[in-house]
């Protein structure tokens, strides 16, 4: 026996023949006609549908109509009412509305009618009568009118304002307090950044040094440039500078440790580009994730008497992916250091070479930080060679060179990455022989 699921008194279903079409199923009704299209003969005011205020007045959004040149009350919904208390129709916005001249509508009030195009604000704060502040975007559209005369590209003349304000208050105060966390985390990173740097340089008697650290503008998180001067024995004195790639505390407490790592493996008085290798293989230890370039540089002063080549120090660098450093001779010739560098800290491996130059007494010399020469819409040698032109004429102390680099390359309070620079100056008359350099072949390179 097979059961039916029919109920009651209702009539049994036949199933249709096979030859006939299967009847479509009516749809929903539509108030604008059977099929959904709106033809011509079909054409109904909407009017006889909806009530336009009665829809405005049910929005939980203040809006406000506002007709005529001098922008008089035409209407205002319920929300508006309860924002801002009732509101008198028919007097000008100035007298009917001050609460539009709080936000600063009134000129774009006047836009919107004469262009007939809309126009938003957003974020607009005013005081509400419980005294609280809230914020709105806000949208005008411009109301035309029926007439064809007059008619702007097709379009009626505009002869009313609709304003609509939706509340962003709680958007706005959510941005407001991630500003202050990333403000208070930026502080705190420039904070660990400045405390990991020397607070005070080593002064050699046969190197005049100084040095330089500016942090990014608000917009742009702290990064990981260092710089360091460390006394060796023997009356040498070696150089760095170091930038760790990323931002923010991870990359600030990179530098802590690569600083650290630098002036221990100093100590040890090993060439320039076997600290290299040992500082790559710390850095893989440190955050495998993270990568740095140094140039680790050491001075050999002269002795204290002689002849020739006795008048002339050395430096003995190598690089690990670093910008080139720039010495600038008695004579202002600009120099720039070997560009054969080794791989950056952190990839593992790598070959690094130290490399030796002779200086005469009077040398000026440069080492930084990519901030100061690169630039998003510029190649990087165009920002090499302006420095170096800058170099040229950079004459006083290693202080005084530093302070002009900063200001010759527009690095300011604003600017979007850390720049580190370290200056130093060969204790001797300005117009010696021009900078030797050459290479000894009794030095080398490693």
């Amino acid at each position: 026996m097979r059961w039916s699921a029919r109920l009651t008194g209702a009539p049994w279903r036949v199933a249709p023949p096979q030859d006939d079409p299967v009847p479509a199923l009516p749809g929903q009704r539509d108030p604008l006609g059977p099929t959904g299209l709106v033809g011509p003969e079909q054409l109904l005011d909407l009017h006889e549908l909806y009530d336009l205020c009665d829809v405005l007045g049910r929005l939980p959004a203040p809006v406000v109509i506002t007709y005529g040149a001098r922008h008089r009350l035409g209407y205002a919904n319920d929300a508006y009412r309860e924002l801002f208390g009732s509101r008198h129709a028919g007097l000008p916005a100035d007298e009917a509305l001050p609460e539009l001249t709080e936000l600063g509508l009134p000129s774009l009030l006047d836009q919107v009618l004469r262009s007939g195009r809309g126009r938003s604000v957003k974020a607009r704060s005013i005081t509400d009568p419980s005294g609280r502040q809230r914020c709105f975007n806000v949208s005008c559209v411009p109301l035309h009118s029926n007439e064809r005369t007059g008619t702007r590209d097709g379009q009626p003349p505009a002869v009313g304002v609709l304003v609509f304000a939706a509340e962003v208050t709680d958007q706005v105060h959510a941005a407001a307090r991630l500003r202050e966390a990333e403000r208070r985390q930026r502080e705190a990173a420039v904070t660990l950044q400045r405390s990991l740097l020397p607070q005070e340089l080593d002064q050699p008697a046969e190197l005049q040094v100084a040095a330089t650290y500016q942090p990014g503008g608000a917009d742009a998180a702290v990064g990981g440039d260092w710089y360091d001067v460390i006394s060796l024995r023997g009356g040498r004195t070696a150089l760095v500078i170091g930038d760790v790639m990323g931002r923010g505390l991870r990359a600030a407490a990179v530098m802590g440790q690569l600083r650290t790592a630098v002036r221990a493996y100093a100590r040890l008085d090993l060439p320039p580009h076997q600290v290299m290798s040992l500082l790559d293989a710390i850095a893989v230890e440190i955050d495998a994730n993270q990568i740095a370039t140094c140039l680790y540089a050491v001075y050999d002063p002269p002795p204290a008497a002689g002849l020739g080549y006795a008048h002339t120090g050395t430096l003995t660098y190598a690089s690990a992916g670093h910008l080139p450093l720039m010495l600038r001779g008695p004579d202002g010739t600009v120099l720039q250091g070997e560009q054969q560098n080794g791989p950056p800290l952190g990839t593992g491996g790598g070959t690094h070479t130290s490399h030796t130059l002779r200086l005469l007494p009077g040398t000026t010399g440069v080492l930084y930080t990519d901030g100061l020469v690169e630039r998003r819409d510029q190649d990087i040698d165009l920002g090499l060679d302006r420095l170096a032109h800058t170099l040229g004429g950079a004459m006083g102390s290693p202080k005084e060179v530093c302070a002009r680099l900063l200001r010759a390359m527009g690095v300011t309070a604003e600017h979007d990455d850390d720049v580190a620079v370290l200056a130093f100056r060969l204790p001797g008359p300005a117009d010696e022989n021009p900078l030797d350099t050459e290479v000894d072949s009794d030095l080398g390179q490693v």
